[in-house]
């Protein structure tokens, strides 16, 4: 074979290793700009979510109680704390930002006269329910451990009073102010265990009567709220 036929057959063979090796359409410099294939895209984490739990409500109490005829000087009230079930519900409206309600089985806690007032004893007792609804700041940088902090409005709600040493006692609900702060643990996508801490700024206003004479009080209640439980996220 001369060398003019060499060297078209060589050309030939190069043509088809470089059709097989490219395909039609495609040259090199698209290859080398094509992107890897893209991994796995994570699911968003849930919006909604729902907790169960136990709550100690734990009373910073006092009051201010007055008579017809003035002041009942070095006379106070103690609230007894309560363990009751609460429950919330809360909606993320951003990776960080969510706001929830809470709520729970209405307890009854006693009110005992204290100072000048000892000597009465139970003075009544009310069943109540603190609602509260706030917003927080959940800090997701920790991995599963998510701490978070709060603020928001409470309104006391009461359900029921009982008369003892006052007679006819009547206790009105009122708003609060509410501080917040927890931790969640992230233990599955759906699930979680928490410790909650709410501070409820609430004072109530009680009337009744002793001994036959009309009496009134400003109770100062200011609950700590502890609650704890487990998480549903959907």
């Amino acid at each position: 074979m001369s060398s003019t036929g060499w060297r078209l057959l060589l050309a030939g063979v190069a043509g088809v290793a470089a059709a097989v090796a490219v395909p039609a359409g495609v040259n090199a410099a698209d290859l080398a700009a094509a992107p890897a294939p893209a991994s796995a895209t994570a699911l968003p984490d849930p919006s909604w979510y729902v907790r169960l739990g136990v709550g100690g409500v734990l009373f910073d109490s006092g009051a201010t109680i007055n008579s017809s005829i003035g002041p009942v000087t070095g006379a106070s009230a103690h609230a007894d704390n309560n363990v009751t079930a609460l429950f919330e519900v809360g909606y993320f409206f951003t990776d960080n930002i969510a706001v929830s309600l809470t709520g729970g089985y209405p307890p009854t806690t006693s009110l005992t006269g204290t100072g000048t007032a000892t000597a009465l004893g139970t003075l009544g007792k009310v069943t109540y329910g603190p609602a509260t609804l706030t917003a927080h700041y959940h800090f997701k940088n920790f991995g599963p451990i998510q701490p978070y902090l709060g603020v928001g409005l409470g309104y006391g709600l009461i359900f029921n009073s009982t008369s003892g040493a006052v007679q006819n006692l009547s206790v009105n609900g009122a708003p609060a102010f509410v501080l917040q702060a927890g931790v969640d643990y992230i233990f599955a996508r759906n699930w979680a265990v928490f410790v909650d801490v709410k501070k409820l700024y609430l004072s109530v206003d009680a009337t009744g009567t002793l001994g036959g004479m009309p009496i009134s009080a400003d109770v100062k209640l200011d609950p700590l709220v502890l609650f704890t439980g487990v998480t549903y996220r959907f």
